[in-house]
């Protein structure tokens, strides 16, 4: 989980400078494609070993203070927009199920936001705006506190046993 969080971090503040601001020249977009290809591979892997974290009973609610600068999380139900609290695991939750994902790559913006977007079972539509530097941070954090309230997180899921694959008695 932490090597994730890191790479996220690191991916996230590196994109517009590698693409605009080094000797790079990226004329086809084959680095940019690339680049949101791992980007968004690395943050949804993220997403899916923190859900696994709440789904073992950690309480998501209490990330709610953890992520509150990351971004902006906004409803839009009948006529109205609704800027919304949310938890790490609702952040998670958005990863896995946006319908749109974009991440401004510009010369001009040295650190953008990530928006996600999609609609819940509802109908209902939402946007997540994040800073997925400060929210790779938050992990840390927060991983960093359960460790020392309640002993070791593991950093990566266990792997899956392979007993009796492929052996025959």
């Amino acid at each position: 989980m932490r090597a994730l969080a890191i790479q996220c971090h690191a991916l996230d503040l590196s994109g517009a400078e590698l693409l605009f601001a080094s000797t790079h020249v990226d004329r086809g977009e084959k680095t940019k494609s690339a680049y949101l290809e791992q980007f968004t591979g690395l943050l949804l892997r993220l997403a899916i070993a923190l859900r696994t974290k709440f789904y073992q009973g950690y309480d998501d609610r209490s990330t709610v203070p953890y992520v509150a600068h990351c971004g902006s999380l906004f409803t839009y139900g009948q006529a109205n927009e609704e800027s919304v609290e949310f938890s790490m695991k609702d952040v998670c939750d958005k990863i896995i199920h946006a319908v749109t994902f974009e991440k401004d790559l510009e010369a001009e913006i040295e650190k953008a936001p990530t928006t996600l977007c999609g609609k819940t079972p509802e109908g209902v539509e939402w946007e997540l705006s994040v800073f997925v530097g400060l929210f790779a941070e938050a992990v840390l954090n927060w991983a960093r506190d359960m460790e020392s309230r309640n002993g070791q997180i593991p950093a990566t899921l266990p792997a899956p046993s392979t007993l009796g694959v492929g052996h025959h008695p």
